[in-house]
């Protein structure tokens, strides 16, 4: 009797157990299939994140982020992702130095313009 309602208890925690553990680490959904095979421009992209094995993705690939939060894969071997790449670094460089970003910038000094 016991063992009647041991066993389906046992088999719903091992279900359990298998199915986390099979969850653990893998981000298979957020990782790219493939590559977009059209070109990226640069003025339409915010930033930029490197994808591959070691963030559990099978496919190594640069993954955009467009002003409108869409994301595009990338080959990381093509020549005109990696100059999309070195012009975003520059930007976010020239940013970091200035030390806010333009659009605040901008509203500081219409704020000042108009106080005075």
């Amino acid at each position: 009797m016991a063992l009647r309602l041991l066993l389906p208890l046992l088999l719903l925690t091992v279900t359990l157990f298998i199915t986390q553990a099979q969850g653990i680490g893998n981000s298979g959904m957020d990782c790219c299939l493939k590559y977009s095979q059209k070109s990226i421009p640069s003025n339409w992209m915010t930033s930029y994140t490197l994808q591959g094995p070691e963030s559990g993705c099978l496919l190594r690939a640069v993954v955009f982020t467009s002003k409108k939060n869409k994301k595009i894969c990338a080959s990381p071997t093509d020549p005109d992702v990696q100059k999309v790449m070195k012009n975003l670094d520059k930007r976010v460089r020239k940013d970091k130095k200035k030390g806010q970003p333009p659009r605040y910038r901008d509203r500081l000094k219409r704020q000042k313009q108009q106080q005075v």
